[in-house]
């Protein structure tokens, strides 16, 4: 596995794990670091962090609500900050990298991990559509979600943090899964999931004819997510 290769040298010490969700990324970060101490994860969903502390009992772990642009913590307080398909949710993503920066302490690791839309495949391109009816349903309901980033957009984010020792990778997360029927039938399940969410709002029509043309569109093309880029560097 990609993380693994890269992170398996580091000791991770004190990490804090943005926009943690219900721990998938705190649990890639475990399990593929040499070593670490104590991990924090925030987020601003109370039930995702249920989730997630049920996933990671014990004094090591620690899961907060709070918001990544205002971090309760002081200045370098962390060894390794990271965020995981968080940016995209951000209304405003270079205070949220500034505020981790600011946390991280000097020669800390700053990781992110972003997917992008540039040339995607045929399934990938249906994964992108699938993300962004997600982020127009949110954005109805008064949620932030933004549409997928370029790749120059996220290698411009890491540029503006400064950071040394960089490394940048890219990889697409399961390309051979694209025609396999469950893969399409999970994804499809989502979307309907979505529509009950939203059953008595006015646009529910409008989002269904969308959500009826992608699944035409996961029979004729598959899907699979879009590329990942991975920005390692040292504060």
């Amino acid at each position: 596995m990609v993380f693994k290769k890269l992170l398996a040298g580091i000791d991770g010490g004190d990490i804090l794990d943005v926009g943690c969700g219900p721990g998938q990324f705190t649990e890639i970060l475990v399990g593929s670091l040499k070593s670490f101490d104590s991990l924090t994860g925030v987020d601003v969903d109370e039930g995702s962090l249920s989730e997630a502390r049920e996933k990671f009992p014990g004094d090591a772990f620690r899961f907060l609500e709070a918001s990544s642009r205002d971090l309760p913590f002081g200045k370098e307080s962390f060894d390794l900050v990271a965020i995981s398909k968080t940016l995209h949710h951000l209304e405003n993503p270079e205070a949220t990298l500034a505020e981790m920066k600011r946390v991280l302490r000097f020669g800390g690791y700053f990781l992110i991990n972003e997917m992008h839309c540039d040339q995607l495949t045929d399934a990938q391109e249906s994964h992108m559509l699938y993300h962004h009816l997600r982020s127009e349903i949110d954005n109805t309901l008064g949620i932030s979600h933004n549409h997928t980033f370029h790749r120059e957009d996220l290698i411009r984010f890491g540029n503006n943090l400064e950071l040394s020792e960089r490394v940048i990778l890219e990889f697409s997360p399961d390309a051979g899964r694209a025609k396999d029927p469950d893969n399409i039938a999970e994804f499809s399940r989502k979307m309907d999931k979505w529509m009950q969410e939203i059953k008595e709002h006015s646009e529910r029509m409008r989002f269904m004819g969308r959500v009826e043309s992608l699944k035409t569109r996961f029979c004729e093309y598959g899907l699979s997510r879009t590329p990942q880029i991975i920005i390692l560097g040292k504060k």
